[in-house]
C-alpha cells in the first residue's frame, strides 16, 4: 500500500456527511480552426476528421470562409490549438496576412498554423516558410485523408508539448513567487497560512487558460492523535469544520498528496476534481507540497523562539515583581496602555504588540535599587533621588543588545528622558528618543499618577490626563499626547489602569 494511501487510514470517525462526489465530464476538445473559401473543402475535412482523437479529447472544428471572419472568430474565442489556413480566399494572400495577425497582432505563438493551398504558384513553399511563422505546408492535392490524420495529429502533439512547457514555466513561477509569501507570514497565523497556500494550489490547478482540470473542492486536514481538522476548504473565504472522506480506495477524481515534515507526516492536502489529475499538475503540487512543508517547519521554529522570547520576558518581569510589591500589577496595565497607545500612534498591531511584551522590562532595572528606598513612604533626598535614577542604566545593563531585546533595552534604558532633552539617563531630545521609549514614558508617568505609591495619593484620572497634556512638548512627545489625550475623550482606554 503507497504511503499516500496509507495515511488515510485515521481512526477518528467523520463527523460530517462527504461531500457529493463530482460527475465525470468528458474533456474539453481540441479546438481547430479551418479558414477557406470553398465550402467543399470545409465539408470534407469534417468529414476525414469526423472520428478523430487525441489524448482522450475529440476535435471541435470551427470555420471561416474568409480571413476577416477568422480574425474575428480568433479574437472573441482563444484556445485554438490548429489553424488549417487557405492562402487565397478574397486576396491573393489573405491567409498568409491572417498568420501575420495570429502571430504578431494576438501574439499567439502557441497555436500551430499550417497552410494549405490550391495555389502553390501564387504562395511557394520555401518563401512563405522562410517569411512566415508557419508550422507546415501543405498542398492541398497531396492531403489525402492519411495525410490530413497525420498533420493535424502532429500539431497537436506539438501544441500539447508547448502548453505543456508553458504550464511548467508558469507552474514553477506561481511557486516561486508563492513562496516568499509563505515565509512571511505573521506569527500565530496558521489558518492565513494554509487559507493562501490553498489560493496558491487552486492557482496551479488552474494553469493555462484552457487547461482541463476543474477543482470543485479542496481540503486540507491536519491530523492531531486519532481527530481529523479540517484547515481550510478552496473556494470558500471562510474555514470549514466538515471532515473529508477518508478512506483507503481513492477514486480517479480525487488526489491526496501527504505533508511531511522530515519524517513525520502531519497532514495532507485532499482534493476533489472533476477530471483526473494530469501527471505534471500532480508533479507541480509535490513540488509545492515540499515549499509548503519547509515554510511550515520554518513557521513552528519562528513560533518556538517567540514562545521562548516571551518566556525570557515573563521570567525577568516576575523577577521585578518579586523585588517591589506594586511592580505586578503595574507592569500589567503598563502592557494594556502601551498597546492601546501604539495603535492610537499609528503603529501597526503586530508592532504595538512588541511594544507593549518588551513594555513588561522597563523598570526591570529596580532589581537593584535598595528596598528601603523603593518602598520609601515620603519623598526622596537627592542622594536616594540619584539613587533610584540609576535603575535606568541598570536595566540596560540587565537587557543585552541584542536583536530579540533591543526594544525591550531601549525601553528600560531611556523611558525617563524628556523630550526637551532634560531627562535622564543620557539626556536625548526628541526624536533622538526611541519611539517605544517615548510610548512608556506617557503610560508609565499616567499609571504612576493615579494609582498609590508609598509616597502619595492617587490622582483624579482627569487631573492626570491634564498633567500628562501640560507636559506636552516638554517632558512628553507632543504627538504621542495628542492621541492619548484623543483615546481618553473617546473612552475605554484606560479600564486597567485603576
Amino acid at each position: 500500500m503507497s504511503s499516500e494511501k496509507r495515511i488515510l487510514q485515521v481512526k477518528g470517525k467523520s463527523t460530517a456527511s462527504a461531500p457529493e462526489r463530482l460527475s465525470e465530464s468528458a474533456p474539453p476538445p481540441w479546438l481547430v480552426l479551418v479558414v477557406d473559401d470553398d465550402p467543399d473543402v470545409i465539408a470534407i475535412t469534417r468529414l476525414n476528421l469526423r472520428h478523430f482523437n487525441f489524448g482522450g479529447r475529440a476535435l471541435e472544428l470551427v470555420s471561416a470562409s474568409s480571413s476577416a471572419e477568422a480574425e474575428q472568430i480568433l479574437r472573441t474565442q482563444p484556445g485554438f490549438a490548429l489553424g488549417l489556413i487557405d492562402v487565397v480566399m478574397e486576396r491573393d494572400d489573405s491567409g498568409l496576412q491572417l498568420v501575420r495577425f495570429i502571430r504578431e497582432t494576438l501574439g499567439d505563438q502557441r497555436i500551430r498554423l499550417v497552410i494549405r493551398t490550391g495555389q502553390p504558384g501564387l504562395a511557394p513553399e520555401r518563401y512563405v516558410i522562410d517569411h512566415f511563422d508557419i508550422d507546415d505546408y501543405k498542398e492541398k492535392s497531396e492531403l489525402s485523408a492519411q495525410k490530413l490524420y497525420t498533420t493535424v495529429r502532429s500539431a497537436l502533439k506539438s501544441y500539447r508539448d508547448l502548453t505543456t512547457i508553458d504550464i511548467t514555466r508558469q507552474g514553477l513561477e506561481t511557486i516561486l513567487d508563492a513562496a516568499p509569501g509563505m515565509y512571511l507570514q505573521p506569527l500565530d497565523s496558521f489558518e492565513a497560512f494554509y487559507s493562501g497556500v490553498f489560493t496558491q494550489i487552486l492557482g496551479l490547478c488552474h494553469l493555462g487558460a484552457h487547461s482541463s482540470v476543474r477543482i470543485a473542492n479542496g481540503f486540507l486536514a491536519m491530523f492531531s492523535k486519532d481527530e481529523i481538522t479540517i484547515k481550510a476548504r478552496v473556494g470558500e473565504a471562510r474555514l470549514e469544520k466538515t471532515t473529508p472522506p477518508v478512506r483507503e480506495n481513492l477514486t480517479a477524481t480525487e488526489t491526496v498528496i501527504p505533508l511531511r515534515i522530515r519524517d513525520e507526516v502531519i497532514g495532507m492536502f485532499y482534493l476533489e476534481h472533476s477530471q483526473p489529475l494530469d501527471p505534471l499538475a500532480v508533479h507541480l503540487l509535490r513540488i509545492f507540497t515540499g515549499q509548503v512543508c519547509v515554510a511550515l517547519q520554518s513557521l513552528r521554529v519562528q513560533l518556538e523562539l517567540r514562545q521562548a522570547h516571551a518566556s525570557a520576558i515573563q521570567m525577568l518581569s516576575e523577577a521585578a515583581e518579586a523585588k517591589d510589591v506594586h511592580t505586578g500589577e503595574h507592569i500589567q496595565r503598563i502592557v494594556h496602555l502601551t498597546r492601546r497607545l501604539s495603535l492610537a500612534v499609528g503603529l501597526a498591531p503586530e508592532i504595538a504588540e512588541l511594544y507593549a511584551e518588551a513594555s513588561q522590562l522597563h523598570d526591570i532595572g529596580k532589581i537593584g535599587i535598595p528596598d528601603h528606598i523603593l518602598n520609601k513612604p515620603g519623598p526622596l533626598d537627592r542622594a536616594e533621588f540619584l539613587e533610584i535614577s540609576s535603575h535606568a542604566r541598570i536595566g540596560g545593563l540587565i537587557i543585552k543588545d541584542e536583536k530579540n531585546f533591543r526594544i525591550a533595552r531601549e525601553i528600560a534604558l531611556y523611558h525617563h528622558e524628556k523630550w526637551d532633552g532634560s531627562g535622564y539617563p543620557e539626556g536625548l531630545r526628541e526624536e533622538g528618543i526611541p519611539l517605544a521609549a517615548r510610548i512608556v514614558s506617557v503610560v508609565d508617568v499616567f499609571d504612576a499618577l493615579v494609582n498609590c505609591r508609598p509616597y502619595k495619593r492617587a490622582w483624579q484620572v482627569e487631573d492626570a490626563v491634564k498633567e500628562i497634556v501640560r507636559l506636552s512638548g516638554t517632558h512628553f512627545d507632543p504627538r504621542i499626547v495628542a492621541a492619548f489625550e484623543r483615546l481618553y475623550r473617546e473612552g475605554g482606554l484606560f479600564e486597567l489602569s485603576q
